[in-house]
């Protein structure tokens, strides 16, 4: 089953406890803190497959969660860390934040990977907080929630060529003769139902071995498509990707003048870069006219692009009887070799940063904070005190005292005081709430 579109929800693995404990052996009165850290939880990750082609498999399940780290031991034992969840994507898989529209990751080279979601810290155990102050600590970290996010997956053929064009022009007859593509060809409009997409061999039409592009041809295309007419605006993203489009017309058409300007409103009013994209007009089924109707119906073609300022090239073939086929893929070939020669030049040379990188929560620069002055008291806004907090036992005495302590090493306390706050004011940080005490 053909699915190019899922949402769900995707939640890393919580963090492992941090664990209390004290050495205890025969002849050791007073053993040091021991208790070892939690294990980080396992991330989410979303991973190119390249033999995938569709998100079907990924349309039954509306939650992913990765596994949760696993607490720490006595003995100074780490506790095991979550496995990941890999979910395996298409190539061309564009992974969408559900809640702010924002793109987070396009993924498109086959073994490509995007960490979604983050696993959570592992919480650090009360050996790890021994100091010439505190020397049995009696508290340890609760394990960090891991990162949770609502997404939205879409998939884009990556494709070289994209063939478009009205219904039952016979745009699956041409990908069937070109491919090995095997789309369902009857005499009716809307027959394709899905995007069809294969590989061309030029070795089977007298060119090299090895030669090949990647073709894909878009069900249907009506007036008004743009705005959710016919089949045609759900796949018109498949052929975003691609370096030229085919434009396909039917010589038996009462006006391919008209014909052609329909589908480029629609490009336009969809996408106007890609309406912009080089295009090369095919005129089909030229097997049922004579050598003088076809001169003819390229002329008027080509005067009715001059009116627009257009020059595009223009084949005659017959799809069904495999007239003009060889001329035009060749011409499709030196296109796609030059579009890929261009793509190559411009990308960044080695060492140089040509994508976005998506490094983990934990490893960006955490140390900065906001405080706002409410009617209640103070808020306190930072990514590392509030991952500070969410990781504290706020039952434990001693635990809150920490708190308390890396509120004056982060100079909050110091930009509090300075407002000239009560005793007992309160400071929000996340969820918890403290009291200033001078």
């Amino acid at each position: 089953m053909f699915c190019d579109q899922v949402s769900m929800t995707v939640i890393a693995g919580a963090g492992g406890d941090g664990f209390v404990s004290f050495r205890r052996e025969k002849y050791i009165a007073h053993g040091n803190p021991d208790g070892g850290d939690g294990g980080r939880g396992g991330h989410v990750v979303l991973k190119v497959n390249e033999n995938l082609n569709t998100l079907y498999h990924l349309r039954n399940r509306r939650v992913y969660k990765g596994e949760s780290g696993v607490g720490g031991h006595r003995s100074d034992r780490a506790g095991r860390r979550g496995e990941d969840l890999v979910l395996e994507v298409p190539p061309g898989t564009l992974v969408y934040s559900q809640e702010t529209e924002e793109l987070l990751s396009d993924l498109v080279e086959p073994g490509a990977e995007y960490v979604v979601a983050h696993g959570g810290k592992g919480g650090f155990g009360n050996a790890h907080f021994t100091s010439s102050t505190r020397q049995a600590p009696n508290f340890a970290e609760k394990g960090e929630p891991g990162e949770q996010k609502d997404i939205r997956l879409e998939m884009q053929l990556v494709a070289d060529v994209g063939i478009i064009g009205l219904p039952s022009v016979g745009k699956s007859t041409l990908i069937s003769r070109i491919t090995n593509s095997k789309p369902k060809i009857a005499a009716y409009h809307f027959t394709t139902l899905i995007p069809n997409m294969g590989v061309v061999d030029m070795g089977e039409f007298g060119g090299s071995p090895g030669q090949t592009f990647v073709v894909a041809d878009v069900p249907g295309l009506i007036e008004g498509a743009h705005e959710g007419k016919g089949l045609g605006h759900e796949f018109l993203r498949h052929v975003s990707r691609t370096a030229i489009l085919v434009h396909v017309l039917d010589c038996q058409s009462q006006d391919m003048a008209k014909d052609w300007k329909v589908i480029m409103d629609e490009l336009i009013a969809y996408d106007e870069e890609l309406s912009k994209r080089p295009q090369i007009l095919v005129i089909n089924k030229v097997d049922t006219i004579d050598e003088e109707m076809r001169e003819f119906l390229k002329g008027e073609l080509e005067s009715f692009l001059s009116e627009y300022g257009m020059e595009v090239e223009i084949f005659m073939i017959s799809s069904v009887a495999g007239e003009g086929l060889k001329p035009l893929l060749f011409n499709l070939l030196e296109k796609v070799q030059a579009f890929k020669a261009d793509q190559r030049a411009k990308a960044p040379a080695a060492g140089e940063e040509g994508y976005r990188v998506f490094k983990p929560h934990l490893e960006k620069d955490l140390g900065g904070f906001e405080i706002e002055r409410t009617e209640e008291g103070f808020v306190v806004k930072g990514k590392r005190i509030e991952q500070i907090v969410v990781m504290t036992d706020l039952e434990n005495k001693s635990a809150v005292m920490r708190v308390y302590d890396v509120l004056e090493k982060m100079s909050i306390m110091k930009k509090i005081r300075a407002q000239e706050p009560e005793l007992g004011t309160p400071i929000r940080i996340g969820e918890a709430v403290f009291e200033f005490r001078g």
